[in-house]
């Protein structure tokens, strides 16, 4: 619940959905497991997961979805190698 976005409803409702973070590859597969890529081609048992961007103009789902995955895969990260969510120090340009 340290990091931003992530209350008590979706922290539990995470936690208790997976049997554990180790059952996924890399955040980017756990990412997948909800949802939260825009496009996957599989054939053969080989898998390619799409892209999303933030940059640019973007419609206000495409870049919602782009943060819900990157806050999931930093929720993958820290329940697989344990720690607390340090924010990243801001840039001053």
């Amino acid at each position: 619940m340290t990091i931003p976005g992530v209350g008590i409803i979706t922290a539990s409702a995470l936690v208790s959905s997976m049997r554990g973070p180790a059952d996924f590859k890399s955040g980017r597969h756990f990412s997948a497991w909800l949802g939260l890529v825009p496009k996957q081609h599989s054939t053969g048992g080989k898998e390619q997961l799409g892209s999303i961007s933030k940059r640019d103009r973007r419609p206000a789902n495409v870049a919602v979805v782009a943060i819900a995955n990157k806050t999931a895969r930093i929720v993958w990260a820290l329940l697989r190698f344990g720690g607390t969510y340090g924010a990243p120090a801001q840039r001053t340009a």
